[in-house]
């Protein structure tokens, strides 16, 4: 009986330590009970455990969710800018001369990799309530927020932007490009 309450209590004790820490199979994920400091990082989308991936390293590209492998196209610089209505960033390609993720300009496309639109961050980066992950919401879409979008099972996950709900496909992990 002795053995049996050990095991037991070494279980729940595994649990609860897992339930603490938001983990992809490549990482650990940044703490999201604070801002996000500035850094890079591979942003993987925790309903699918994709990570955020254009199609080339050129401006115009489409982004997609691809398997997460710690490719060079998957690491993000993630600037955190703080201004007076308070903390923004920009997502810019690692790598890169000057090329961001930015919201495709119709809204059923999945987003591409272009120069900026301004001096200021593009999304503020929030935890969800639930500490499941963070929120990437759109300045330039009035706060709609990033999800994970099935389109195709043939064709690569792709994203969109809409109001966010408590849901896994709207909640990412940054896994810092240092782990």
């Amino acid at each position: 009986m002795a053995k049996m309450y050990f095991v037991f209590v070494l279980l729940v004790t595994g649990i609860l330590q897992v339930m603490g820490q938001q983990t992809s199979n490549k990482g650990k994920a940044a703490d999201n009970t604070t801002a996000l400091p500035t850094g890079t990082y591979f942003i993987v989308n925790s309903k699918t455990n994709e990570a955020l991936t254009p199609n080339g390293p050129t401006a115009g590209q489409n982004v997609f969710l691809m398997p997460f492998k710690k490719s060079g196209l998957q690491k993000w610089n993630v600037k955190q800018i703080k201004t007076k209505n308070g903390i923004s960033y920009t997502i810019g390609l690692d790598g890169s001369d000057g090329l961001f993720l930015c919201p495709f300009p119709a809204g059923d496309h999945t987003p591409i990799i272009t120069t900026p639109f301004g001096k200021e961050g593009s999304y503020t980066i929030k935890s969800a309530s639930d500490n499941k992950g963070w929120y990437i919401k759109s300045l330039h879409l009035n706060g709609d927020a990033m999800q994970s979008f099935v389109y195709s099972k043939e064709t690569p996950t792709e994203i969109r932007f809409n109001p966010a709900e408590a849901a896994d496909k709207f909640y990412w992990m940054f896994i810092p490009v240092s782990d």
